[in-house]
């Protein structure tokens, strides 16, 4: 049916919440899915920040250096990478902005602090931003990215990821927050290949001030080969949403490379396309 995968970083896959171009209104019995909407928004938001992150740390390699020669092109051609080994410190400052060749246009400064190479179990990855902005929204908060367990027999990594005081603002002024937990195991193939499972929540407000509590009550599973293709949907897996005493689900599909999902709600279904 249809999945969704985040950018391929080999350690994190994103997990997208849900739709970023639907119309969930046009059948005055369907409620409105703004604030799912919302979440997805601010979702691919961090996504895109955790496949930063692992991007900058697979190409430095935490070595000792200071000095900045690492590839920058599918982050940003004018994008300054600096490292600090001794205080074990990242920080990639996009400028008054640029644009990837993915269309992707960031500015502003992330910041990563991490106490080990992240293929250490017990490994943390902190990333803080200083006027931080992708496609003109703007990101705060605190990212964290910890190795919890590598499993040698099984060739597998599994991160913990939280996000505490999270906030995605948009032009107009408006924000979404959030706070999440997730778990996401990376089962690591051959030739690169690898497949991630995520499960976990997340709760906070919506633009227009409403809370809202999401789950996955089904693991969302990405694979490398679904991801190249440009899918950026999860291939199956189910997320629960919670607001305004409304209950809806957005199921993934059956394990099949597409970007359809079907949003379930207390009057019916539907399916939509994710873009």
């Amino acid at each position: 049916m249809k999945k969704l995968l985040n950018t391929p970083l080999v350690l994190l896959v994103l997990t997208g919440m849900l739709v970023a171009s639907c119309d969930f209104n046009d059948d005055p019995s369907e409620p409105n899915y703004t604030i799912v909407e919302e979440d997805a928004e601010a979702s691919i938001v961090f996504e895109d920040l955790d496949n930063l992150t692992l991007k900058v740390l697979s190409n430095s390699g935490l070595s000792a250096r200071t000095a900045v020669d690492i590839p920058t092109g599918s982050i940003c051609e004018s994008a300054v990478i600096t490292i600090d080994e001794e205080s074990k410190k990242i920080t990639v400052d996009f400028g008054e902005g640029c644009t990837n060749s993915n269309g992707v246009t960031r500015k502003g400064i992330i910041n990563l602090t991490y106490t080990a190479h992240l293929l250490f179990p017990g490994a943390k990855i902190i990333t803080t931003f200083d006027g931080y902005e992708v496609d003109g929204k703007k990101v705060e908060g605190t990212r964290t990215i910890t190795n919890k367990e590598v499993d040698i027999e099984t060739n597998a990594i599994t991160l913990e990821v939280t996000i505490q005081n999270g906030k995605v603002t948009w032009a107009d002024g408006s924000s979404v927050t959030v706070s999440s937990e997730q778990l996401r195991k990376i089962n690591l193939g051959t030739q690169g290949n690898y497949e991630v499972s995520i499960t976990g929540s997340a709760s906070g407000t919506s633009r227009s001030g409403l809370d809202y509590t999401s789950s996955v009550t089904e693991a969302l599973i990405y694979t490398r080969s679904c991801l190249e293709t440009g899918v950026s949907t999860p291939l199956s897996g189910i997320v629960s949403f919670q607001f305004n005493e409304i209950e809806a689900s957005v199921d993934y599909g059956d394990g099949t490379c597409d970007k359809m999902a079907t949003v379930f709600y207390p009057t019916g279904s539907k399916q939509v396309t994710l873009d």
